[in-house]
C-alpha cells in the first residue's frame, strides 16, 4: 500500500510538480512524473485541480505539456460518455487478424526476454503501478506483435491496476492496436534502451520499429492462455440506508470535498454489474477502500448490485456524482468538475480535441 496517501499529502504531492522537468523527461522510466494517476483515477482529486494549483507557481507556457496530459484523461472519458460500451469494441477500425483473443503466457509470467519489460511487470504485481510509457510497449508488444486482442489483454492490465480507470486504459489500447487510430503504435529495442536505464542488445526486439508489424510471431510469446481472474469482493459493512441521509461513492468519485459538510451515511459501492465484468486484483480492491476511508472519513462499503443495498430506494435523501457507471443508481446527481466544459461530444482524435480546446481559449 505504497500509494495511501492522506489528502493533504496528495495536495503537497501536487504542488512539488514542476512542469518544465515533467516536459523534458517524463517519456523516461526514471524520469518526472507526477505519479498522480492513482488519485486522480479514483477521483480524490480532480483535473480542474491539478491544472490550477500548478498554475499557481508555474506559466501556461511551462506547463502546456503537462496540462495536454491532463486533457488526454478527459478525452477519453468524453469519448466514454458519447459512444458508452463502444469502447470495449473496435471503435473506429476493426481488425480481422487477431491470433487470439487469450493472454500471452510470457508477459503473464514476465519472461517475454526484453528486461526492461519484465521487471516493469514484476513491478506491477508489487505495486499495481506502471510508467505510462511502458503500458504503451506492453500494448504494443501484445498486440501488434504477439497478435493478442487487445480487449483481453486489456482487461488484465486493468486487474492489476491501482489507476486503473476504463476509459483511460481500453481506449489507450485501442489507440496502440490501431483500432481508434489508423496507425497502430510501434516499439523496438532502441526505443526501450532510450527511456530507460537498460542497454539491451540482440533480443528478438533489435530491429526497425516498422517491421515488428509485419515479423513472424517471435517463439518467446506464441504461448497463450484463457483470461481467469475473477472478482473478490470486499465485505460489505454498510447495514440498511433506509430513511437516512446518503451519499453514494463509485470506486472513481471519491472526492472528499464533494459534500463534506453534510450529515450523511457515505458508502462506497462495488457494484456487481461492473466488477463481475471488469475484475480487479485483491490488492487493487484494498487499495480503493482504504485510499477511500483515508481520505472520506466513516465511509462504509456495500459490495453487489446496487438494487440490493438495503433500503436504497427508501432513503431520505440519495446523492451521487455523476458518473459513467453509475447511470443506473437512483439518487440526485452532481455534475463532476471538468478541465474542458465547454468541450463536449465525440471527436476521432486527441488531436482533434485539442484543436477544439485552443480555439476556445483564443
Amino acid at each position: 500500500m505504497s500509494y495511501l496517501r492522506s489528502y493533504q499529502e496528495i495536495l503537497d504531492q501536487i504542488d512539488s510538480i514542476n512542469p518544465v522537468e515533467y516536459q523534458k523527461s517524463r517519456n523516461h522510466l526514471e524520469g518526472a512524473v507526477t505519479k498522480l494517476s492513482p488519485y486522480i483515477s479514483r477521483g480524490v482529486i480532480t483535473l480542474p485541480q491539478v491544472r490550477d494549483r500548478v498554475l499557481a507557481q508555474y506559466t501556461t507556457e511551462q506547463s502546456e505539456k503537462l496540462i495536454q496530459e491532463l486533457a488526454w484523461r478527459e478525452y477519453f472519458q468524453n469519448v466514454w460518455w458519447e459512444k458508452v460500451d463502444g469502447i470495449f469494441s473496435d471503435l473506429r477500425f476493426p481488425r480481422d487478424n487477431w491470433q487470439h483473443d487469450e493472454l500471452v503466457t510470457a508477459i503473464l509470467n514476465a519472461d517475454t526476454g526484453i528486461t526492461v519489460m519484465d521487471d516493469v511487470i514484476r513491478n506491477l504485481y508489487d505495486t499495481g503501478y506502471m510508467h505510462n510509457h511502458a503500458r504503451l510497449w506492453l500494448a504494443a508488444i501484445a498486440t501488434n506483435i504477439a497478435g493478442a486482442h487487445w480487449h483481453t489483454m486489456g482487461k488484465w492490465l486493468y486487474y492489476h491496476l491501482i489507476d486503473g480507470d476504463l476509459a483511460s486504459n481500453f481506449l489507450s489500447w485501442q489507440w496502440v492496436a490501431g483500432t481508434s487510430v489508423s496507425k497502430q503504435y510501434t516499439v523496438n529495442q532502441d526505443l526501450i534502451n532510450a527511456w530507460s536505464s537498460e542497454q539491451q542488445d540482440d533480443t528478438w526486439l533489435s530491429l526497425e520499429r516498422e517491421v515488428t508489424l509485419t515479423m513472424p510471431i517471435p517463439e518467446h510469446l506464441t504461448m497463450h492462455e484463457p483470461f481467469n481472474f475473477v472478482m473478490e469482493y470486499p465485505v460489505s459493512t454498510a447495514e440498511t440506508v433506509s430513511g437516512a441521509d446518503v451519499c453514494l461513492y463509485t470506486p472513481w468519485t471519491l472526492n472528499p470535498e464533494w459534500r463534506k459538510d453534510d450529515e450523511c451515511r457515505r458508502v462506497l459501492v462495488f457494484d456487481a454489474l461492473w466488477f463481475d465484468r471488469y475484475p480487479v486484483s485483491p490488492d487493487v480492491r484494498d487499495f480503493i477502500v482504504r485510499q477511500g476511508q483515508t481520505v472520506i472519513p466513516n465511509l462504509e462499503v456495500y459490495s453487489g448490485y446496487i438494487d440490493d443495498l438495503p433500503g436504497v430506494y427508501n432513503t431520505n435523501q440519495l446523492h451521487l456524482l455523476n458518473h459513467q457507471t453509475n447511470q443506473h443508481w437512483p439518487g440526485h446527481r452532481d455534475a463532476l468538475e471538468r478541465l474542458y466544459p465547454s468541450v463536449t461530444g465525440y471527436y476521432q482524435s486527441f488531436f482533434a480535441y485539442w484543436q477544439a480546446v485552443l480555439k476556445q481559449a483564443s
